[in-house]
């Protein structure tokens, strides 16, 4: 009899972790570029998106043509970069360096990323869209992050499901410290 309430708290206790971890990352690897330094600045960046292979909604992208893949991110809720899309495919790839920039001859204007300070209470939102030519964007998906849970260098987040509303299934997001010479900063952002 003792065993009834143990197996009620187990079963409530997995309910709960299972219930409430729907939609969010299945696996975070960040690699071992070590935590943000709070009010510091970093240049950020998705360096791969995919989707998976229907929308939302479980339709068809693009009447059986893959998406055309665009994604912008936000800060204290102002856009602070878009990307190019990238046409008809489940993944999308970006550089955080304009196409044609040389690496020693680079100014800030040649880097193709947003920036943000780290903030105890700051959030990123990264929204992705399938850009569409005649008719409406469709959204693919929104993730919002605290900014101190991610990590300078690649942040991969995983999704092993969609949710309402959301077709995410991975996402590759760069952070660089910008307080280093220019040098560093494009060599960690190509």
């Amino acid at each position: 009899s003792f065993l009834v309430p143990l197996l009620v708290v187990t079963s409530v206790a997995f309910a709960w972790l299972w219930l409430t971890g729907k939609g969010g990352p299945v696996e975070d690897r960040n690699s071992a570029g070590g935590s943000l330094e709070v009010d510091s600045v970093y240049y950020v960046f998705i360096s791969e998106i995919e989707l998976f292979s229907t929308n939302p909604e479980e339709a068809p992208w693009d009447s059986g043509d893959a998406p055309d893949i665009r994604y912008r991110l936000a800060w204290q809720d102002v856009t602070i970069h878009e990307s190019e899309k990238k046409e008809n495919s489940l993944i999308g790839e970006w550089s955080g360096v304009r196409e044609g920039a040389l690496g020693k001859l680079l100014g800030e204007d040649k880097l193709n990323a947003g920036k943000l300070r780290a903030a105890k209470e700051g959030t990123l939102r990264i929204e992705v869209e399938d850009v569409d030519a005649l008719t409406p964007n469709d959204p693919a998906g929104t993730v919002e992050l605290k900014i101190m849970s991610l990590q300078e260098g690649v942040n991969d987040l995983r999704y092993d499901e969609k949710t309402e509303g959301n077709a995410i299934k991975r996402l590759l997001i760069r952070l660089v410290a910008k307080d280093q010479p220019m040098e560093d900063i494009v060599r960690k952002m190509r």
